[in-house]
């Protein structure tokens, strides 16, 4: 059985700075912050929303994933996993001032931390940039309205047209036939990436993540029209499997591999995925290839076509070492084909 919803996917690594005297003495709107509440991952996975608990039947709150949290406080004062609540000293050390370090960020936001570790390069990080001068102090602690996720109308006010506003914008051929109708990711994002097949057991039973990896997947491009503002924009998703049952989710997201070049015309327009789409009616995204007995994964520039339900292809594949193995080294050996 295999569904799909829109899934809540990228976390942002932010790295910012706030008067110290604001959160030691009053919190103001955080408890209300996704920070605080982690609503994107409960809406997005409850049955009431077409998510994967209606192939589950398993309760977000008997999950850990609400409660994740860093071993050590900023300051270093270890985490009681039986009392721990969001707070502001999850991120800041007070006593060391008012500057939240970059790895205290990353130690949460592990998708930008995989990017940087896999390489890839980013402009704004070359150029010095911290999450700050693109997200609001809003955004991070909260403004009095409890957003259902970070996709949420009105939940960010980050846009790449905040610094780059549209009238600044070199008059390449590009732009000029595209309009606004590409949002700027389309084309300037090195790539997206996701965790492939989520094994769900592991999850419930361990209170652990297990995939197919690492390293996630990469090296592709998924583009879909984003209702929120009808501009083409890059989309990845989240599959998962559980007790044979599978179902994947995508949504927008925005990575940080932004490069100053933007796509040539043949990296999407009539690419080869596009003509294998053309010529069979199906786009292959992970495939299980019965020879090296592994996933391989489609590249480049991947365009969701209408009829996406029928033909994007997803390969699910099952762990077959015991639930209490642990996640590291990979060990594609006890991974086998589950079903497409």
């Amino acid at each position: 059985m295999q569904r799909a919803t829109i899934f809540v996917l990228a976390a942002i690594a932010l790295f910012f700075i706030v008067p110290a005297e604001a959160f030691s003495q009053d919190p103001g709107n955080f408890a209300t912050s996704l920070h605080a509440t982690r609503q994107g991952k409960a809406h997005f996975y409850s049955k009431d929303n077409g998510g994967f608990e209606t192939l589950t039947n398993v309760p977000m709150d008997s999950l850990p994933c609400l409660d994740c949290h860093a071993t050590n406080y900023a300051d270093g004062t270890p985490v009681d996993p039986a009392t721990y609540e969001p707070g502001c000293i999850d991120c800041h050390d007070f006593s060391q001032g008012n500057t939240v370090q970059q790895e205290t960020c990353l130690g949460c936001h592990s998708r930008q931390k995989t990017e940087m570790a896999l390489g890839f390069p980013d402009v704004h990080r070359d150029a010095g940039k911290t999450c700050t001068d693109c997200h609001s102090k809003r955004e991070m602690h909260g403004d009095g309205t409890e957003y259902a996720s970070m996709l949420a109308p009105g939940a960010m006010d980050t846009r790449c047209t905040n610094c780059h506003p549209v009238e600044s914008l070199p008059n390449t051929a590009s732009h000029a036939v595209h309009g606004d109708k590409l949002y700027c990711t389309a084309c300037h994002s090195q790539t997206v990436m996701s965790c492939y097949n989520c094994h769900f057991e592991t999850q419930v039973q361990e209170h652990k993540k297990r995939f197919y990896g690492p390293p996630p997947i990469n090296g592709f491009i998924l583009l879909a029209n984003d209702k929120r503002s009808n501009q083409v924009t890059t989309v990845s998703f989240q599959a998962l499997s559980y007790q044979g049952k599978t179902f994947y989710g995508m949504a927008p997201f925005t990575s940080h591999s932004i490069v100053k070049e933007g796509r040539q015309c043949a990296d999407c327009h009539n690419n080869a995925n596009v003509q294998a789409y053309t010529q069979t009616g199906k786009m292959p995204i992970a495939t299980w290839d019965s020879t090296e007995k592994k996933i391989i994964t489609t590249q480049g520039v991947i365009p969701i076509p209408a009829d996406w339900q029928e033909s994007l292809l997803f390969d699910f594949v099952d762990y077959t070492g015991e639930i209490t193995d642990p996640s590291k080294p990979f060990d594609p050996a006890k991974w086998k084909f589950l079903k497409s």
